[in-house]
């Protein structure tokens, strides 16, 4: 058994359904491997495209996604996916070749050599590992997946020479499969969270990305019910509890109304979040200084910023969901508990959100609000950074986790093709809508030829004002702009259509829900595109 047969024998040994990327010279024995042992290669057209897809995939299933890429140029293109995979705390295991040990570090001029792929990779990723025979790649890989499973899922690398891929194995393969054992805190400061939470008179939840992670949404709504505790989330945490629920409040957490809701608080609740610039308004999210907080990541408490975090704190090192199971059991037994809010309260507050928004912007709250009626419940929205998606990281209602996808960690373009890809691979029977604008799809558009080859029937918004709309906003909210910024776009039907895919253009917003319908209806890949300027939301200006 070679070295590459023995990575694929351990990606098959831990349930690994997919591998994205692109056959490169040095690592094709792997995706040839892999194949042989039934796991399913997704050839890209760009390596940053296959790192995207991997991500997509480990957020809406929970397991990791893998990327192959080959030495120097193929590794280098995955950079800016891993980047994404590591800010949004996506499990992503890049398996990236590398020339032959003895011409490490030599500068002959190797083919793909490149300075310190190691540090190239290092930087973007948890960790890198680097093997120096076929014996070392199963621990390596165990290792990996079990940083993965039981810290904060992030991406890893593990960089394997060309002369270990094509060595034999000296000994009898042996892999144990990881399983994902989750941990609970210190037995002392949950007590003492427990009690904190007794005491509290009104809570509110503040969830993030790490409570999806988890799969802490049923012990979310528990709780929520339990303490009439209205929830608020991050942008990644959006459907951890259904936004149609009485007491959700998603990401509106910096809207007047709802702002002056959470100041009737004495107590948050925050489950697996970092506050990020984007999620809380540019860190202008008030919570109570009162914190029962749970994370994953023992290191992300010293971490947040000065302006959000809580000045008396009981930090509650372990997974989400078993923690907050763990609480309410106690809660359950407790004789008095928090007297919460009145659910109309919380409902009122979101209504005078939505209504005053509406009457600013009423096209863009009813593109929303179309788009929602058109889909299911379960189906899966991918967000490029356009206009259309800062909009629709506040104002759309998102009912169930890993539904609502977008590269808001490193803030990329050119994600949301790739990502409804990986996405509808990793769910076919899930209906899977991306939002793009026409420079982020540019970046990515030659993946309708994946999409087209696998049979992924996602349908592409393709939100088109002939711009880098964002960038032009800033500009001229700053006076900067120079008259050359419209960018010179092709012919989007037409290039759709090239690929093999269904295209139509729409001439209003209005069409839009009737147009998106039967594209579903259709089943096919389908790019419709949108020849109109979204006004920016009004957290931007």
């Amino acid at each position: 058994m070679t070295g590459a047969e023995t990575i694929a024998e351990c990606l098959k040994a831990q349930g690994v359904e997919f591998v994205f990327g692109i056959r490169g010279l040095h690592i094709t024995a792997v995706a040839d491997a892999a194949k042989r042992r039934g796991v399913r290669f997704i050839e890209v057209r760009h390596e940053q495209s296959a790192a995207f897809m991997a991500d997509a995939y480990a957020r809406v299933t929970g397991k990791v996604g893998v990327v192959i890429a080959g030495t120097g140029a193929g590794t280098a293109a995955t950079m800016v996916g891993l980047q994404e995979a590591y800010c949004s705390s996506s499990p992503v295991l890049l398996i990236a070749s590398q020339i032959e040990q003895a011409h490490l570090h030599k500068g002959w001029g190797d083919l793909h050599e490149v300075k310190n792929q190691h540090g190239l990779i290092s930087n973007v990723t948890e960790a890198c590992y680097d093997v120096a025979t076929p014996s070392d790649i199963p621990h390596s890989l165990q290792a990996i997946f079990s940083r993965m499973a039981h810290g904060r899922p992030r991406p890893y690398g593990l960089e394997v020479p060309v002369d270990v891929l094509n060595a034999e194995l000296a000994a009898p393969f042996s892999y144990q499969p990881v399983t994902h054992t989750p941990t609970l805190p210190d037995a002392q400061r949950l007590a003492e969270a427990v009690e904190r939470i007794a005491r509290a008179v009104r809570p509110v939840i503040y969830a993030g990305g790490g409570a999806i992670a988890s799969g802490a949404g049923q012990a979310i709504k528990r709780l929520t019910e339990l303490l009439n505790a209205p929830v608020l989330t991050s942008i990644k945490g959006k459907g951890v509890l259904s936004e149609a629920h009485d007491l959700s409040l998603g990401n509106l957490g910096t809207e007047g109304p709802v702002r002056a809701l959470i100041e009737k608080a004495d107590l948050a609740i925050v489950v697996g979040t970092r506050f990020s610039n984007r999620s809380t308004g540019k860190w202008s999210l008030r919570l109570p200084p009162h914190w029962v907080r749970v994370d994953i990541d023992e290191l992300q408490f010293a971490k947040t910023h000065p302006g959000i975090q809580g000045s008396h704190i009981v930090e509650l090192v372990g997974d989400a969901r078993i923690t907050l199971e763990y609480i309410l059991g106690r809660l359950e037994k407790q004789s008095s508990r928090p007297q919460g809010f009145e659910g109309l309260e919380v409902i009122r507050a979101k209504k005078q959100t939505m209504e005053s928004v509406r009457a600013t912007y009423p096209a863009e709250v009813k593109l929303l609000e179309d788009i929602r009626h058109v889909i299911k419940r379960d189906a899966i929205v991918t967000n490029d950074s356009t206009m259309a998606t800062y909009w629709a990281r506040r104002y759309f209602e998102v009912y169930e986790p890993g539904t609502f996808l977008w590269a808001m960690g490193s803030g990329t373009i050119g994600f949301g093709l790739p990502a409804a890809i990986g996405a509808k691979l990793a769910k076919p029977d899930r209906q899977v809508l991306a939002l793009c604008g026409d420079g982020g799809f540019l970046f990515s558009c030659q993946e309708l030829a994946t999409a087209v080859k696998h049979r992924a029937a996602i349908v592409v918004l393709l939100f088109n004002d002939n711009a880098f709309g964002m960038v032009d906003y800033g500009q001229r909210k700053d006076g900067h702009l120079f008259g050359d910024e419209a960018l010179a776009n092709p012919d989007f039907i037409a290039l759709a259509r090239s690929f093999g895919a269904e295209a139509e253009r729409v001439d209003s917003l209005d069409q839009i829900s009737e147009v998106v319908e039967k594209a579903l209806a259709r089943n096919r890949l389908t790019v419709i595109e949108v020849p109109v300027a979204l006004r920016p939301a009004p957290d931007l200006s």
